[in-house]
């Protein structure tokens, strides 16, 4: 069993990860790596002495599946336990971001070793099914694959070379996320992608979603914006989550489950970003958009920092989903970060957006008027993909889930939407009138 990972980015060696028997690690970055790399995470920057065990295990524990079914079925088929660091010297040749993980006397596997096997649309059909019928955890990883994808949700990742799908064996890079929703929930697939949609029409930076059929089984296909592909080659670029990039780890991704808070993270993006004021407002963005749409799992697992050389910018969203189609008992009626202290979707009030502005050191009325375009666009936005982009009843279904109330909670969205722009407007209204009156009475008083 290997007590030292070597920690490639980018095919250059940044360091290693050691494992001492009780299990406790450090990483060190190399003494070869220059000062001025990329860092493996901001909460690691580069430096002479080692980081301890916290700091490593968080962030490698947020490179691995949230279910733990997944996690035991590797742990069982290598015959070791399910620990972070265990885990990757098998599955770490392919991960989020740049990053990668080897035994330093399986270096080999690295330079060339993995190959990219063409597989059919039947075959990926055949795999979807798989994963919805004999079980999530099942086919998540076939067994040549090494690689490891975040999140509780079922998935594979494949590479799309000329027009072809392809299994990445080895060390080969992905460069596209399947995922067939989550089983529960019908239509889910379809409900993610309309939410990925109408964030890019209301202008906030989104990873390209298409929903494919493969051999009748459909399926979000998500295009990796950690991967580029350049003169007939896939590129990695380095990613890590907000919650790897500020210290956590993952079980701790809910703001309400001592996770980092919205401000914490404003001030992470704001040190952290080669445009923080921009970044800064994306992030508001995401946070105001995952309100407003009913977006529960906007978690800091599901934001990011993409790192190139010195460079640092609040990643395209991923993982977008709306709950407005379902009812509490399939998924929570909550958001994952609050907005000025209200996290229940529909319950803010205009001193809570305001709140929510300052908190992140933002203007207040600019970011007033953001929810407000935010609100009035979203409903709309919905229904146009809905009806437009979707083949088949599913998405007028949808629609009807997502607008008509029921007793579970399901189809609010248009009342959530409408309240917030009324309770807006008239405080706006409100606060022009009282701005206007004291610049009255300020010059009545002068005048006297």
């Amino acid at each position: 069993m290997a007590d030292e990972l070597l920690v490639v980015i980018g095919g250059r060696e940044v360091g290693h990860v050691r494992r001492v028997r009780n299990g406790t690690l450090s990483f060190a970055y190399a003494d070869t790596y220059p000062r001025d790399g990329v860092p493996l995470s901001p909460n690691m920057p580069i430096r002479n002495q080692p980081y301890k065990h916290n700091s490593i295990d968080a962030y490698l524990a947020g490179l691995l599946p949230d279910n733990d079914a997944v996690r035991a079925r590797w742990a069982s088929k290598f015959k070791v336990a399910d620990e972070p660091f265990l885990l990757l010297s098998h599955m770490g040749l392919e991960c989020a971001g740049a990053v990668q993980f080897v035994d330093p006397a399986q270096r080999h596997l690295l330079d060339g070793d993995g190959r990219h096997e063409p597989v059919s649309r039947a075959e990926i059909g055949d795999r979807l099914r798989e994963l919805r019928t004999a079980g999530e955890e099942v086919g998540w990883t076939h067994p040549a694959e090494h690689w490891s994808l975040a999140g509780a949700q079922a998935k594979f990742t494949l590479a799309l070379i000329d027009g072809t799908w392809h299994e990445a064996t080895g060390s080969a890079a992905t460069t596209h996320i399947i995922k067939p929703g989550i089983r529960r929930m019908k239509y889910q697939a379809i409900a993610e992608f309309a939410t990925m949609r109408v964030a890019d029409r209301v202008g906030l930076r989104t990873a390209r979603v298409d929903i494919e059929d493969f051999d009748g089984e459909p399926a979000l296909v998500v295009k990796r914006f950690d991967r580029l592909e350049r003169d007939g080659q896939i590129v990695r670029l380095h990613q890590v989550d907000l919650c790897q990039a500020a210290g956590y780890h993952p079980k701790f991704k809910y703001e309400a489950q001592h996770g980092p808070s919205g401000r914490q993270l404003a001030s992470l993006i704001r040190s952290a970003s080669s445009r923080p004021d921009e970044d800064v407002l994306a992030f508001s963005d995401a946070l105001l958009f995952n309100y407003l749409s009913s977006s529960p799992d906007g978690h800091a697992k599901n934001m990011a920092l993409l790192l190139t050389g010195t460079q640092a910018r609040f990643a395209p969203l991923y993982d977008l989903a709306t709950g407005a189609p379902y009812g509490a008992a399939d998924i929570a009626p909550t958001a994952a970060f609050s907005v000025g202290g209200v996290r229940n979707f529909g319950e803010a009030y205009p001193k809570n957006w305001r709140a929510h502005a300052a908190e992140l050191g933002l203007d207040r009325d600019e970011r007033t008027q953001r929810a407000i375009e935010l609100a009035e666009r979203i409903p709309d936005a919905f229904r146009d993909v809905l009806h437009n982009e979707i083949e088949g009843d599913a998405g007028e279904i949808l629609w009807r889930r997502m607008t008509r109330k029921s007793p579970s909670g399901a189809g609010r969205l248009l009342e959530y939407c409408s309240r917030v722009t009324e309770r807006l407007a008239s405080s706006t209204k409100t606060d022009s009138i009282s701005r206007a009156t004291r610049r009255a009475t300020r010059t009545a008083r002068a005048v006297d």
